[in-house]
């Protein structure tokens, strides 16, 4: 164990004593890019909902944002991106990888699924899916209770630099094989797909669908952009980047 971390970690405990100290259950490699951890929760940890985020703290004081990527109460399913150029990121997987405990806030984010009679559409880019897989999660243990919504259809549209980088491949090949009404359309952003040009053709079919897009800010508005163009509002739209990157009010030209 790095002593440093262990040391620091040590003192932080001490000022953060509303936050919550997790079990490090696991971590291992989902791809070349991608840290899965679980996290086992304490018994006082607030109940959480799927399409919320939690953050792990850092030595210093700060903290990061990753959504849950599962609906299983007691363990935090957590997927994070290998990126070197993230010191950030770096320390963070270090604390996972090095650390018996670690310390998160409780979860937080509005990001929630909504039933409805329409088609439910799931917007993901790269580790994004983290959010979507426990949003997906959720509408399918609803629809074991639910017989009468079972054919209701619902759409990934999970986009990456490359193939490579999409992970969980067999999983969802489950879904695409128990699910009839299931749409999975996976796309790569080097070759030119996008969320709307995948969109495009299916939007006649998803008038009174909810969407749900996990994100950069610039792919989210986009989409949004491109839903409100077709007719559609932009109530029916849910993303954690309308709080943590709010779009500037358009300004009216006369």
């Amino acid at each position: 164990m790095n002593m440093a971390i262990s040391s620091n970690f040590d003192q932080l405990q001490s000022i953060k004593s509303n936050d919550y100290l997790c079990q490090v259950a696991g971590v291992s490699s989902l791809g070349s890019r991608v840290i899965q951890a679980y996290l086992t929760t304490p018994a006082d940890f607030p109940h959480y909902s799927a399409g919320q985020y939690i953050e792990i703290v850092l030595a210093d004081g700060s903290s990061r944002p990753f959504s849950i990527a599962n609906i299983a109460l007691g363990t935090l399913e957590l997927h994070l991106e290998v990126n070197p150029d993230s010191s950030t990121t770096s320390a963070i997987i270090s604390q996972l990888q090095q650390l018996a405990k670690i310390q998160v806030k409780s979860a937080k984010g509005d990001v929630a699924l909504r039933p409805n009679a329409g088609a439910q559409v799931f917007l993901a880019a790269g580790t994004g899916f983290s959010q979507i897989k426990a949003l997906i999660e959720q509408l399918l243990q609803n629809l074991k209770h639910d017989p009468a919504s079972a054919s209701q259809p619902f759409y990934l549209f999970w986009g990456a630099d490359t193939a490579e980088q999409r992970y969980m491949k067999d999983l969802i090949k489950e879904w695409c094989c128990r699910y009839k009404n299931f749409h999975y359309f996976p796309l790569t952003w080097q070759q030119g797909e996008s969320w709307e040009s995948a969109l495009a053709p299916q939007l006649h079919r998803l008038i009174d669908a909810q969407f749900y897009a996990c994100g950069s800010p610039s792919r989210v508005y986009n989409a949004l952009d491109f839903i409100e163009q077709q007719g559609l509002s932009n109530s029916q739209i849910q993303s954690d980047v309308f709080a943590y990157a709010p779009r500037p009010l358009r300004q009216n030209i006369s």
